[in-house]
């Protein structure tokens, strides 16, 4: 299992310097990949209730910093020469398919194919009516974005007439270095799961129970992974798809116990996204103390 560290473009200690200077340290020091989340903005007020915390409140202000993950991989690819990069998980059907298509192609070219695409249905309907998209529906309309983007990639020229998106036969090169970008799905439930092993190259793995909504910031069970594992593997089943196909990215903190992530390799965790909360200056010693004491690769 591959150890990568969540960049802090989030929140009150979030500083332009700092994501590429955590980004650098983590390169220099070995691990295989960073990470970002995506929001468009945080309302003053807001009904939404977010999906993992006892009391559904969310825990960003609206003075907080939040800078945006597409525009930050196309930093990472000029500032890194070997890492991956990726989202952990980006809301694509807030941006167009053509425009995003187009954009990560770009990102991911002039980084010589590091890029890994996180993509989820997202929870926040105030960001849904901001942009002009329908809350509902929003998986269906997700796994269309996603088939408009990997046609521009890997066929270059390409047309699409759908439920929800429609496009005049038209060349997308530049086409990623690798063909397409490997594309994992978030999400928690056994439909989530469903939809990972029909349409998706791995998975954003997330469990949601009572243990991971009291204490977000500790890592999950072994055992609470393994169940939803294991539902994946059913799911692969039901559809014909070779589980070991896919790429599994958890998600953990460097002050957690080392013997539980060591049981996420053991479960065929392929990477783990260490979250740490506060300033690129605490990243930084948190990511090389990690490095030392348990090292970049389990």
């Amino acid at each position: 299992m591959r150890m990568g560290i969540h960049l802090p473009h989030a929140g009150r200690y979030a500083t332009a310097r700092g994501i590429v200077d955590v980004a650098v340290a983590a390169e220099a020091v070995g691990y295989g990949s960073v990470w970002l989340f995506d929001h468009l903005f945080t309302p003053s007020h807001l009904d939404s209730t977010y999906p993992f915390a006892a009391a559904g409140t969310y825990p960003l202000d609206p003075a907080d910093p939040y800078f945006d993950p597409v525009a930050l991989m196309g930093v990472l690819a000029g500032v890194t020469d070997r890492i991956e990069f990726g989202t952990r998980v980006l809301i694509a059907t807030y941006r167009t398919p053509v425009v995003l298509a187009k954009e990560l192609a770009t990102i991911d070219a002039l980084a010589g194919g590091r890029m890994v695409l996180g993509v989820g249905a997202g929870w926040m309907r105030e960001e849904f009516d901001a942009v002009g998209v329908p809350f509902e529906r929003r998986h269906a309309r997700l796994r269309e974005h996603v088939s408009v983007m990997r046609a521009a990639w890997s066929d270059g020229v390409s047309a699409h007439d759908g439920e929800f998106y429609e496009h005049v036969e038209a060349g997308f090169h530049p086409s990623p270095p690798r063909g397409s970008i490997p594309i994992l799905l978030g999400g928690y439930g056994d439909m989530a799961l469903r939809r990972v092993a029909e349409w998706a190259d791995g998975w954003a793995a997330v469990v949601r129970n009572e243990e991971t909504i009291k204490n977000p910031h500790v890592a999950v069970s072994p055992d609470a992974l393994a169940e939803r594992l294991d539902k994946l593997r059913a799911a692969c089943a039901e559809v014909g798809r070779p589980y070991e196909d896919l790429r599994i990215v958890a998600a953990a903190s460097p002050r957690d116990d080392p013997g539980v992530l060591r049981a996420y390799a053991d479960l065929g965790v392929h990477d783990c996204d260490l979250m740490v909360w506060g300033d690129a200056a605490r990243v930084i010693d948190e990511l090389r103390r990690f490095a030392d004491t348990v090292g970049t690769e389990l």
